[in-house]
């Protein structure tokens, strides 16, 4: 192929994926899901602050993180060469649609909602805004397993966590919105 064919082919394929954006661009408010970068910094907790709260690997495994950014953090639980497990953590914020199949959930863990996600992963919601979720590898888990594991996270740590405060100029515009409480009146003032 002549290298003039060559790069009318490149040209050509450029130009196609431009005017392919362009034409999605318009569509993306349809599309469905959100995306981090939907959703401001101060409102999603970043995955670093996740990985202290994964459970200890037991005797013979270990704990490898695989995968962490804004509003997710991933390990893997092996045991030798072999994947026992993918467990994760996730903030709602950026999928708030994941908490919809939380609403009918009748079992708990330690007071937090449940869900079976097809034979190999459960999840559970902590504080109505974080995801956990342990999905099976391999020969997977049965759901004893996989619910000891959910368990075994810091659940209480995870429930504690808070997305980083606003920035200090938006936080004094949002409270200069609020009324300011009105004093008490003493019991001299309503005796007159």
């Amino acid at each position: 192929m002549g290298r003039v064919v060559r790069w009318a082919l490149g040209l050509v394929l450029v130009g196609g994926l431009l005017v392919a954006g362009l034409l999605l661009l318009p569509l993306g408010e349809w599309l469905p899901g959100g995306s981090v970068g939907d959703v401001p910094t101060a409102q999603v907790v970043n995955g670093t602050a996740f990985n202290r709260l994964f459970p200890p690997a037991g005797a013979g495994e270990q704990l490898v993180f695989t995968q962490e950014k804004r509003g997710f953090s991933e390990a893997r639980l092996k045991q030798g060469d072999a994947t026992l497990a993918l467990l994760a953590i996730s903030d709602t914020a950026t999928a708030p649609e994941a908490l919809e199949k939380f609403s009918a959930s009748g079992e708990r863990i330690q007071g937090w909602p449940v869900v079976e996600q097809g034979p190999q992963a459960s999840a559970l919601l902590v504080a109505e805004r974080f995801q956990v979720k342990v999905i099976g590898q391999g020969t997977g888990l049965d759901v004893s397993q996989r619910h000891e594991l959910l368990d075994a996270f810091d659940l209480k740590g995870l429930a504690a966590l808070r997305a980083p405060a606003l920035p200090r100029r938006q936080a004094d515009r949002d409270r200069s919105r609020q009324p300011a409480p009105q004093p008490a009146l003493s019991s001299a003032a309503e005796a007159a």
